[in-house]
């Protein structure tokens, strides 16, 4: 009995473990320096000012009897856990692409951007609460002017940090770093409204202080929405209409390409990841058709990154021969129904052979046009023949294959192979 309990237990440890293993090893080295030099740096700062200004604005509101002065100060110790989310998220999504998470831990910037909106709208309700009762029961003793002191400090400070951190945020396309930013931002807006409602009281204005309070609060929550909104829309994978607009427009340049569709986008830590459809000519060799999709490929991540303003880390091309709708039934029935090619090419085969001047069949090759079937096919004949009666021969094998495969044959072209001539046919 104890051992069926142990092992259980013992076996979901190594499990548990070796996937922490995983997520906290070996990450990236560029990401890692960039982590390290700048991201991490700016965050630790800001955790360190806000450190200082959330007691020195708590001991200035209640010093001098400030409803919005205390409620700015809490702002501020919000802040330290919008920066602890903000290093968490940032040395997630530093990892590399593995087993588990083979597009990367982009997304873990989206979770910590979620967490610190869902965080400031917390904050906002909580402080809009107590505000609106200050507000009921304003203060009948007046305020200090320290209180009116540490929101000015307030202000010098964040706007400053919202600038320092919204610029390595844009230089890294980090989006947690850019929620943290806002945050920042957020609290220096905050103690704007903070300096209008203490300096109005300080004048004989009581209810300035509590309704500024409420102001702030509104701020806040309203700060957290946006970032949650953003969060959420890369994290349900809402496509980026510019980047769309600009996959389109590079491949579409690309010589070869007939037409672009179904193109999607999704972002994934400060970064786009694409999959689009070209069209290109249906006789085109299979190999010709991979190196046109990887110069669509590799046009898309260099030029479409410049034209949408945002980094494309990965595309996914796929290649049509027809202009082919996935979404539509009768469609996909259709393209169903058609034999594959191995069948087309075996009765090609069998259906030439049949005539006696033919001795070979080295090459068949079947291609799938908008209207039905094309048929390319190589017969080798015998040596004594003329070319007249090699044609004669042709046009009899083409007739066959006419007479002999489905309605679907819309093309047949016979390539004649003599050994040192080559003599192809006209296509019915």
């Amino acid at each position: 009995m104890r051992t069926e309990v142990v092992r259980p237990l013992l076996v979901h440890f190594i499990l548990a473990w070796s996937t922490l293993q995983r997520h906290t090893i070996r990450r990236n080295e560029l990401k890692k320096a960039e982590f390290e030099e700048h991201a991490s740096r700016i965050t630790w700062i800001g955790a360190a000012v806000n450190f200082v200004l959330a007691f020195f604005k708590l001991a200035a509101g209640i010093q001098g009897r400030s409803a919005a002065m205390v409620a700015d100060a809490a702002h501020s110790f919000s802040d330290l856990i919008s920066d602890a989310l903000t290093l968490i998220a940032l040395r997630m999504s530093a990892l590399p692409a593995d087993v588990d998470h083979p597009y990367g831990h982009g997304r873990f910037e989206s979770v910590g951007s979620l967490a610190i909106g869902a965080l400031l709208i917390g904050a906002g309700t909580s402080f809009c609460a107590s505000s609106v009762q200050a507000l009921t029961a304003p203060a009948v003793t007046p305020l200090g002017s320290i209180a009116l002191w540490a929101a000015i400090v307030s202000i010098v400070s964040k706007e400053v940090l919202f600038r320092a951190t919204a610029r390595i945020g844009e230089r890294l396309k980090s989006q947690v770093l850019m929620a943290n930013a806002w945050h920042h931002r957020s609290d220096a807006l905050s103690s704007v409204v903070a300096v209008v409602g203490i300096a109005g009281s300080l004048m004989g204005w009581r209810f300035l202080d509590p309704l500024a309070g409420v102001l702030v609060a509104g701020m806040v929550s309203w700060m957290g929405i946006r970032i949650s909104i953003e969060a959420l829309g890369q994290l349900t994978d809402t496509s980026d209409y510019g980047v769309v607009q600009a996959v389109e427009s590079v491949a579409r340049e690309v010589e070869g390409v007939n037409s672009v569709d179904h193109i999607r986008s999704r972002s994934m830590g400060g970064s786009s990841l694409v999959d689009l459809a070209i069209q290109v000519d249906p006789k085109m060799s299979a190999s010709s058709a991979h190196r046109l999709a990887e110069e669509v490929r590799l046009r898309v991540m260099d030029d479409a990154s410049e034209l949408a303003d945002e980094p494309i880390s990965e595309v996914l091309v796929h290649v049509d021969t027809a202009p082919h709708d996935s979404t539509c039934p009768l469609q996909t029935s259709v393209m169903g129904a058609l034999r594959s090619h191995t069948a087309v090419e075996a009765d090609v085969r069998s259906e030439l052979l049949l005539l006696p001047e033919v001795t070979a069949v080295p090459r068949v090759q079947v291609f799938y046009l908008d209207g039905g079937l094309a048929v390319e096919a190589q017969c080798r004949m015998l040596e004594h023949l003329t070319v007249s009666e090699l044609r004669e021969v042709a046009k009899a094998g083409q007739a066959s294959l006419k007479r002999g495969l489905p309605d679907s044959l819309v093309d047949v072209s016979i390539g004649l192979d003599l050994g040192s001539a080559y003599v192809e046919t006209d296509a019915f």
